[in-house]
């Protein structure tokens, strides 16, 4: 049975708890299962992921229980295909800029006769049931999250046709890309900045789709173990080398 734990928890009124990876790991993977997280999403923009490590990682989430998601490098249909066929549920494009985007990542993500995504991967087929695979594809696209990420100016000046566009109800931020797009290098926390994104997210729940933070929260687990290392150095006398 394909199960989205996400879209469980959001029609539930709750909260989707999960870790997010820089680097893939069987074991946090296993753990989030074990502790009844309900994801686990995986950095591949900046962190290259090989799709075969992915597809791995997708088989034991499947085994425990567990979402996989993943940002994935862009928004080519190759892209799209190769990391859905692995068996990833949750996808999040990066740097979204026009309707025409937004219409293409829409395509390449479903099944018809919402989208035109190919059929399909062995990882997929080992889900198929009794119902063949008109069943599985309609299961599939039920169970199928796409975010994109707004990140840049052109993105807020088209921000209004991005609405428009059916099949693309999730969106997330990019506050270091906004304030570069936006000629403030290195201000992400500048005020300007945080009231793009007040008016942005304003619009986006206004047209009935969401910000995918909202109803999301993870630990990020680089961010923990740097902070319980830098913990440990100063309750030593010492400082971290890693100025982050």
């Amino acid at each position: 049975m394909i199960t989205n734990k996400i879209l469980k928890r959001i029609r539930a009124g709750e909260k989707a708890l999960g870790l997010a990876m820089t680097q893939p790991s069987e074991e946090l993977v296993e753990l989030a299962g074990r502790m009844g997280l309900d994801f686990v999403n995986f950095d591949g923009q900046h962190s290259p992921q090989d799709p075969q490590v992915i597809e791995n990682m997708c088989r034991v989430a499947d085994g425990f229980g567990v979402t996989p998601g993943m940002r994935i490098p862009d928004g080519e249909e190759s892209t799209i295909l190769s990391y859905l066929d692995r068996g990833i549920r949750q996808i999040t494009v990066p740097n979204l800029q026009t309707k025409e985007q937004a219409e293409d990542i829409v395509r390449y993500s479903y099944f018809g006769p919402k989208g035109v995504r190919s059929s399909t991967s062995l990882r997929m087929a080992f889900l198929s049931g009794p119902g063949g695979r008109a069943e599985l594809f309609q299961s599939i696209n039920d169970n199928l999250i796409v975010c994109a990420q707004i990140e840049s100016v052109e993105a807020i000046e088209n921000l209004d046709d991005i609405l428009t566009v059916d099949g693309l109800d999730y969106f997330g931020g990019g506050p270091e890309d906004m304030a570069i797009s936006m000629g403030m290098v290195g201000q992400h926390t500048h005020p300007k900045v945080a009231a793009v994104y007040e008016e942005a997210e304003a619009k986006i729940r206004a047209a009935g789709k969401f910000w995918f933070g909202d109803h999301t929260e993870s630990v990020n687990v680089f961010g923990v173990i740097m902070g319980a290392a830098s913990e440990m150095l100063e309750q030593h006398g010492r400082k971290s080398k890693l100025a982050f």
